[in-house]
């Protein structure tokens, strides 16, 4: 069996995010972290857009924005088969604990505040692709 090597920083991240300065501060964090793959958008709405013309490995989706929150978004990429494997880290000011709980439960790989750590931000990143990376393998290894 050939499993191809993982490269973190290659992977294709989405920030999802309505507020302009935060969208802004987050891509800059990225780039510095030196992820080379990383797009954004406004809402939900866009993300679901976006991912139709450009699947990703990783989103960081905020839950408060117009249009379609993040809740919602979060239930329509991990009920379409399409996208169901992507990684989702919430990255959110709302931090009531049943928050955290309703997004592990619908799916999310993890969740941050979003006035989040930049040395524990691109961990949470490597960790959620890594275990993305090993679904894949152990799938690939069920179907051969």
């Amino acid at each position: 069996m050939n499993i191809e090597p993982f490269e973190p920083k290659k992977a294709k991240i989405l920030v999802v995010e309505d507020t302009n300065m935060m969208r802004v501060m987050m891509l800059r964090h990225l780039s510095q972290a030196g992820y080379e793959n990383v797009a954004s958008v406004e809402d939900g709405q866009q993300a679901l857009d976006y991912l139709e013309e450009h699947p990703v490995d990783l989103m960081l989706l905020d839950i408060q924005m117009p249009v379609l929150n993040g809740y919602e978004t979060l239930d329509r990429v991990k009920n379409d088969p399409r996208f169901a494997s992507t990684a989702v880290i919430m990255v959110t000011a709302v931090d009531k604990i049943e928050s955290v709980a309703k997004c592990i439960e619908d799916g999310a790989d993890d969740y941050m505040p979003k006035l989040f750590n930049p040395i524990l931000l691109p961990a949470k990143i490597d960790a959620s692709l890594e275990l993305r990376h090993l679904r894949k393998v152990v799938a690939s290894m069920s179907e051969a």
